[in-house]
């Protein structure tokens, strides 16, 4: 697994992170271990859910606290995901090519109907997509992700990540009614 040179940070941010890695640490461990009996390979998942973390420091503080272990937790799957992919693959690398352009972030417009919706419905519908699907909009919608932060904790591409999203809304246009939107 390639490793991703970290930039500096502040200490307040790094203590946050250090304190994370002590509260949960040990519990995504054993969610790890659960998922490939391998002691070696769910440290190497614990570490790179905090390495992701270090890389993208200001973001994480968006996170409410009663959901972080929500977070770390969807990292963990997606991190032992790609880690079970990978060993499926003999560890063979897939090519990545790099232009130097950095893809644009643009919002769609039909997004607006989102801020209309009610809390409560919205919980119950995100609670029917996929895993990868929920996660995906969370991320994004909620903590403020960029895509290619997105695709790069989950260890996709930023095409995998638009595409992820574009299905999620898809499944929550069909899945509400009228009533799911309330007045402002």
């Amino acid at each position: 697994m390639k490793r991703q040179k970290l930039h500096p940070v502040g200490s307040h941010i790094t203590e946050f992170i250090a304190d994370l890695y002590r509260k949960y640490a040990q519990k995504l461990y054993f969610a790890a271990f659960k998922y490939t009996s391998d002691k070696s390979v769910a440290e190497e998942a614990v570490q790179c859910i905090f390495e992701r973390t270090l890389l993208y420091p200001k973001s994480i503080l968006n996170v409410p606290e009663e959901e972080i272990i929500y977070f770390l937790q969807a990292m963990l799957r997606n991190v032992m995901m790609t880690i079970l992919k990978e060993e499926q693959k003999n560890c063979h690398l897939s090519l990545e090519y790099e232009d130097g352009n950095e893809s644009c972030h643009m919002e769609d417009p039909a997004d607006a109907y989102i801020h209309f919706i009610n809390l409560e419905s919205t919980k119950e519908k995100l609670s029917t997509l996929k895993p990868p699907l929920r996660d995906t909009m969370l991320f994004h919608y909620v903590y403020g992700f960029k895509y290619k932060e997105i695709a790069h904790m989950f260890h996709i591409s930023e095409r995998a990540v638009k595409k992820r999203i574009a299905l999620a809304k898809k499944e929550l246009r069909t899945t509400f009614r009228k009533e799911d939107f309330y007045e402002r």
